[in-house]
């Protein structure tokens, strides 16, 4: 028996345009397969709709089922999770394509394409990201109003102004739904696993590991601050600390025998000894900021000295870092209080001091015996520390972003021979002297400064550094070697220091990284918008919540919250109603009388 087709034929368009623009964004990022089986079954219906093919019978159909599934399995070794769902519910969405015959067929397929659109936030979740989601709507809200019209009265564009008008009243409610509904978990904070390498610091530290980051102009994270931003000089962004050194790297390491309990407390169960001690010298000078971190495939953060936060999600190490629960797969934001004054509240224990003077027992004999001359001259530790540093600034030591290569006793050759490096080199080998001298210090990595856009600092790739932290008077002290060699580099920024070289006639990469096109102020300009819909798109919180409707109705209660929600509902329904029923009704209401205007308007052009 031949199917009668109840789908018109001035709505396919939208519903194939529909198809192609949802199916893009998985596209682009799933396997090549999924391309391949969207331009199969266009090009089927394409044929099928001028009757060149038959339509796919069960077997046919089923057989495409078994095959997509197999390809997805294929592909990412499951069936679940973010990654292998969206890629199976897009394809899935392309398949019912081809089964498209009557109305009830086309509802199924419109409403799959809507939750296809909500896979495409959970990859991408920028401003663009959502207008693009909202053309997509757009396209699925054409073909459902095209559906409902015969083929005898009814134009393409027709359904478009219809569907825009309709996505345009509901953005009042969709606005209203987000500012006063209770908060939960959005779809963009699920963990993904993309599988994809990011530029980023590394567990690990070896001469020319720091500096390679510099290549990159990519952003790392953005913070903005209740108040007046802290000095350039005072931008330390700690991410990691380095505390085990086998002659030629430097790891990530904690005592023998201590577990996580006596390093790291993320607000669960009782607070440790340590995590005690720093509460308790919570006090003096504090900076207040928001954080919104990139993509990093790692669970460090970055924070000012020294970092506290509601611990949700995010954990405090006893070195004073800042952990996420789970790797930052997303953007990820986060509020912080430093306080620097709260060092005070550690000690530094047997096991712990053991740990931050070991050494290498053999190697860069040269350094050691540097360190032991000064040990002999200066009995305070202080006085010592400042003798290191007169050392770098005497001696001629260069700043450079191409550090020849060292290998063997690296911090001999590069104390005594080539004195030309970069952050790692400094930090590096002037903790090796602290140590050898007998003073506890280990090797801090994050990234130092970051340029103004607007009211929030950019923090970029190339503002990679490392800096020293030396016991000192019963806390840690900061020490940064690199500033006795290149003040400039600290004040200024790294983009600063290599403009100037640029404009001296410096070393080539500082030229490269000098000379950025002239579209950076429009890069700039998008970053600021992304930003603030970071800020309060995605970043807007149960806490961001709670004091929006505390400053509006006075108190966050369920009652009230429920009787603003209820009066924004009837407040939005009473305008769209009086807008609807002030407009005019010049044009005939009544689809055979707008038929007969436009059979009028038609002959009279003729």
């Amino acid at each position: 028996m031949a199917r009668i087709y109840q789908v018109p034929s001035h709505a396919r368009l939208w519903l194939t345009l529909a198809i192609i623009a949802a199916s893009l964004p998985q596209l682009s990022d799933g396997p090549w397969w999924q391309a391949v089986l969207l331009v199969v079954v266009l090009g089927w219906r394409a044929l099928l709709d001028r009757q060149r093919l038959a339509q796919p019978g069960r077997l046919v159909r089923l057989g495409l089922l078994l095959a997509t599934v197999g390809a997805t399995f294929y592909s990412f070794g499951r069936l679940h999770g973010p990654e292998a769902g969206s890629a199976l519910i897009t394809s899935l969405f392309a398949l019912k394509y081809l089964e498209l015959v009557g109305k009830r067929d086309a509802y199924v397929l419109i409403v799959l394409g809507y939750f296809v659109c909500a896979t495409i936030l959970l990859f991408h979740r920028g401003p663009l990201a959502a207008l693009y989601v909202v053309g997509c709507l757009t396209l699925l809200t054409a073909s459902l109003a095209g559906i409902n019209y015969s083929d005898t009265h009814a134009r393409r564009r027709q359904h478009l102004t219809v569907a825009s008008a309709m996505l345009l009243q509901a953005l009042p409610l969709a606005v209203v739904l987000f500012v006063l509904v209770p908060r939960v978990a959005p779809l963009w904070n699920m963990q993904l696993d993309s599988g994809q390498a990011r530029t980023g610091m590394s567990d690990s530290m070896s001469p020319g590991q720091v500096s390679r980051l510099t290549e990159s102009s990519e952003l790392a994270f953005r913070v903005q601050f209740q108040g007046t931003p802290p000095p350039p000089d005072q931008r330390y962004w700690r991410g990691l600390t380095y505390a085990y050194f086998d002659g030629t790297t430097w790891r990530q390491a904690r005592p023998p025998g201590w577990s996580d309990a006596d390093t790291f407390y993320d607000g669960r169960g009782p607070a440790p000894p340590w995590y005690r001690g720093l509460r308790a010298a919570d006090r003096g000078p504090a900076w207040e900021y928001r954080v919104i971190m990139e993509p990093s495939q790692q669970r460090w953060l970055y924070a000012l000295a020294v970092p506290f936060t509601d611990l949700d999600g995010q954990g405090l190490a006893r070195d004073l870092r800042l952990v996420a629960d789970n790797p930052v797969s997303g953007s990820y934001g986060y509020r912080v209080r430093s306080v620097p004054a709260a060092a005070e509240g550690l000690d530094l224990n047997g096991p712990e001091r053991r740990l931050m003077l070991d050494l290498p027992d053999t190697g860069n004999r040269r350094a050691r015996d540097l360190a032991a001359s000064w040990r002999q001259r200066y009995r305070d530790d202080r006085e010592l520390v400042q003798a290191a540093l007169r050392y770098f600034r005497e001696q001629p030591f260069h700043y450079t972003l191409e550090p020849p290569r060292l290998s063997g006793d690296t911090v001999d050759g590069f104390l005594f021979n080539t004195r030309r490096g970069f952050c790692e080199h400094y930090a590096s080998s002037f903790t090796f002297l602290m140590r050898a001298a007998g003073i506890p210090a280990r090797v801090v990595a994050g990234y130092q400064g970051g340029e103004p856009n607007g009211d929030y600092l950019q923090i970029r790739q190339y503002d990679a550094h490392a800096w020293t932290e030396v016991w000192l008077n019963g806390r840690w002290v900061r020490v940064d070697p690199t500033g006795a060699v290149a003040p400039e580099r600290i004040e200024l920024g790294l983009r600063g220091l290599v403009e100037g070289r640029a404009d001296a006639g410096g070393d080539a990469v500082a030229g490269a990284l000098g000379r950025l096109p002239v579209l950076f102020r429009v890069q700039q300009w998008m970053d600021y918008v992304d930003f603030n819909w970071q800020k309060w798109v995605l970043g807007y919180r149960q806490e961001d919540q709670r004091a929006l409707i505390e400053r509006l109705l006075g108190a966050f209660t369920p009652t009230r919250v429920a009787l603003a929600l209820l009066g924004a509902v009837l407040l939005v329904t009473a305008v769209l109603a009086v807008l609807v029923l002030a407009r005019r009704r010049d044009a005939p209401a009544r689809p055979l009388e707008r038929e007969f205007a436009r059979l009028r308007r038609g002959l009279a052009r003729r």
